[in-house]
């Protein structure tokens, strides 16, 4: 029998402290209201229970999506012209998710990581331990596609061997590709190059383990072409697992070796705090903004998209003018989100925001799957691409700032202080929640693409193609070796 609790706690995000204090009384919330007499619970008890605690209120009212349900972009008729101009003037606020770890590859944070570092034979060697624990209940299937990974298979798929692309790390190519299309864009409309570029402004998120070096790499290719002061970074912070004693929720500070990140959605929780946000001052040291100086930044601005490190679209395009041109419309409109819409990979379907009908709410909704018991991956048609934009974007800073977005919870497997296996719990919201918070449009192009990030084994072929392709941009060699000082 599930005990009722007074209303949700909201979360307090005016520092890590105070994340970290309602964080935890919203979780007993939670638990409470699941379990009722939590006197005897421990971690184990909530993984074994993890997709019915996370499970989505609404899931049997979920329905497949209709076209009168979303917005197309047709970008055959849209008028980029706007869009053009946005950016020109720096009314564009650029994010740039560079804290995630490359998991399923075991190499570190993905911003550091250059392709020409892998072998074909080490690609092999990885993507034959993804499919033996993907398909360890089928081992035919598992047989099947070891025998079809060769050499050649892979070399197909890639275009160039890993050794060829330029030796550059993935975040370089990153920051290099936004450069790169806005001095295009630049000498198109008979601007000065550097003039655009100072104007644009700009979010880095970083992780713990390599905020020093990716800063300090910053700041020796004077970042890039930007305005020093208009590069700001954020530190996300990683936390101690949550463990449980006589019913209370702790964060187990004894040691460190089970600290983890919370997710995308602690990222844009995180950015309301006072103090989380610096930029590099003069002397190089770092100066701190206070929530309301940020909120002030992205006032100046019309649109704010939320890029993630890991996709490999973003390696030949870093400027997607329709989608800006497009939302800049919603935004006229009240918009506060826009979320695309993309077709699940085939190759190997993913987990993520997963777009539905909510019946009952009788609008489209963007639930994560780890909120869909029920759910296969592969019987997911719709994802969201991880491309976020908001419109009006010190709007959608202020309704996350309230504290309303719901903590999702996973469990992992760590140790305790003294080494032995123990299970932990964490928070990870998802940052497409913020769809539940303010009027959010969902966007399908009317070409549809598959989703394409580099996540694992099996999307490091594309991935390495994708740095071929953008090697062998006109100009690009040229460019790249100038901004960072060396040659290729």
């Amino acid at each position: 029998m599930k005990l009722i609790q007074p209303e949700k706690p909201k979360l307090v995000l005016t520092s890590f402290d105070t994340y970290m204090q309602s964080s935890l009384k919203n979780f007993k919330w939670q638990i409470k209201n699941f379990f009722g007499d939590t006197s005897e619970l421990e971690a184990e008890h909530v993984k074994e229970k993890l997709a019915e605690l996370n499970s989505y209120e609404n899931t049997a009212h979920l329905k497949p999506i209709k076209q009168e349900h979303i917005v197309i972009l047709d970008e055959q008729k849209i008028d980029a012209s706007e869009a053009e101009k946005v950016l020109l003037n720096g009314e564009f606020f650029w994010e740039h998710a560079a804290a995630g770890e490359a998991t399923r590859l075991g190499l570190g944070t993905k911003y550091i990581l250059k392709l020409r570092d892998f072998t074909v034979e080490k690609m092999i060697e990885l993507r034959k331990q993804e499919i033996k624990e993907d398909f360890k209940k089928d081992p035919e299937t598992a047989k099947r596609l070891t025998a079809e990974l060769t050499p050649e298979s892979l070399l197909k798929q890639m275009g160039c061997r890993p050794e060829e692309t330029f030796p550059i790390s993935l975040g370089t190519r990153h920051m290099l590709q936004t450069a790169f299309d806005l001095i295009r864009l630049a000498k198109k409309h008979g601007k000065k190059p550097e003039e655009v570029l100072a104007k644009q402004k700009m979010l880095i998120v970083l992780n713990e383990a390599t905020a020093d070096k990716i800063v300090d790499e910053f700041m020796r290719y004077n970042y890039f072409g930007f305005d020093r002061k208009k590069i700001l970074f954020m530190v996300q912070k990683s936390f101690h697992g949550i463990d449980l004693k006589k019913g209370e929720p702790f964060y187990d500070m004894s040691h460190d070796r089970h600290k983890r990140l919370h997710n995308h959605g602690q990222m844009v929780m995180q950015k309301t705090h006072d103090n989380a946000i610096f930029y590099i001052d003069d002397d190089t040291s770092e100066y701190y903004l206070r929530s309301d100086e940020f909120e002030k930044i992205l006032a100046t601005t019309k649109d704010l998209v939320s890029y993630n490190i890991e996709d490999i679209d973003y390696l030949t395009n870093a400027i997607d003018l329709h989608s800006l041109a497009l939302c800049l419309t919603l935004g006229k409109q009240g918009y506060g989100m826009a979320m695309e819409i993309v077709a699940q990979n085939p190759l190997r379907p993913q987990k993520g925001g997963a777009c539905f009908w909510d019946e009952k709410k009788n609008r489209i909704v963007m639930i994560e799957t780890n909120q869909l018991k029920d759910v296969k991956l592969e019987d997911i048609t719709y994802l969201n691409k991880n491309f976020n934009h908001y419109p009006n974007p010190a709007e959608a800073f202020k309704a996350v700032k309230q504290g309303g977005l719901h903590l999702h919870v996973d469990v992992k497997l760590s140790t305790d202080h003294k080494g032995n296996p123990k299970y932990y719990i964490y928070f990870c919201t998802p940052q497409g929640d913020i769809n539940f918070l303010v009027k959010t449009a969902y966007i399908m192009r009317k070409n549809l693409k598959p989703i394409s990030n580099w996540k694992s084994p099996a999307t490091t072929p594309p991935t390495v193609k994708a740095c071929f392709m953008q090697d062998r941009q006109p100009g690009f060699k040229e460019f790249a070796e100038k901004t960072l000082g060396m040659t290729f």
